[in-house]
């Protein structure tokens, strides 16, 4: 495996271009809580951001998830197409950082470096160019999911996400189910629901506002439902 040089660069904190020009807007913030089989268990924080023009877009979205234990702390950077770009991951099991992610895209594979208390790897694996990156734990981003979805339209079709966690790709089969109204703080939100099918035969179905902001997820085969803790603004 080649060095990964390039992974060295941290994208905890992208830093925006400065100025009139780089018209930074907030594309989603919130948060989400976390059940499974309906008792709370989690917590999940984020901010989605987006900088540039048309073609010149890029996004940047932060998050932190407390879930089984662990404190989970990703940063991703995707393109004007939601393609991910860089990405970094941090653990934590208390004060100890238990593991460091940092990957990279591009000339179709995907590359990570990850450092343990047991020393430090690296893997690259083929990775599609239109892929999506979804990471194990990190539900705000089923947000770049939904928007290559809408993208699909009403018809659906297959959507490549990579995940870091497991080094590995994955196709998802998006197909989108009837609208129905999300009660999240006491009052209904309009929803599409988006039904994505594995190879496998699992499925984890996501409700969205008409803007791809993510309202709910629940995964069936482990028991979690994330739920939004206000409506979007």
């Amino acid at each position: 495996m080649r060095t990964l040089g390039l992974l060295c660069m941290t994208v905890l904190s992208v830093p925006f271009p400065t100025g009139a020009a780089a018209q930074v807007s907030v594309v989603d913030e919130g948060s989400f809580t976390i059940t499974r089989n309906g008792a709370r268990s989690g917590k999940e924080t984020f901010t989605i951001r987006k900088t540039g023009v048309g073609a010149s877009d890029a996004y940047v979205s932060n998050g932190t998830i407390d879930l089984d234990g662990r404190r989970l702390v990703p940063a991703l950077q995707a393109g004007a197409d939601f393609g991910p770009m860089k990405y970094q991951l941090e653990v934590r099991r208390g004060e100890d950082v238990v593991e460091r992610l940092k990957g990279l895209a591009g000339r179709g594979r995907f590359s990570t470096q990850v450092r343990t208390s047991k020393g430090e790897s690296t893997r690259e694996f083929i990775a599609s160019d239109d892929a999506v990156l979804l990471d194990e734990d990190v539900f705000h981003q089923y947000y770049f999911v939904a928007q290559r979805a809408q993208k699909l339209g009403a018809a659906g079709g297959t959507i490549s996400v990579i995940v870091p966690q497991r080094s590995e790709q994955q196709v998802l089969s998006a197909k989108w189910g009837a609208d129905e109204p999300v009660v999240i703080a006491g009052r209904p939100v309009s929803a599409r629901h988006l039904v994505l099918t594995e190879q496998g035969g699992g499925s984890q179905n996501v409700w969205v506002d008409a803007a791809g902001h993510v309202l709910k997820v629940s995964l069936d085969t482990r028991g979690l439902v994330i739920q939004r803790d206000q409506p979007p603004r």
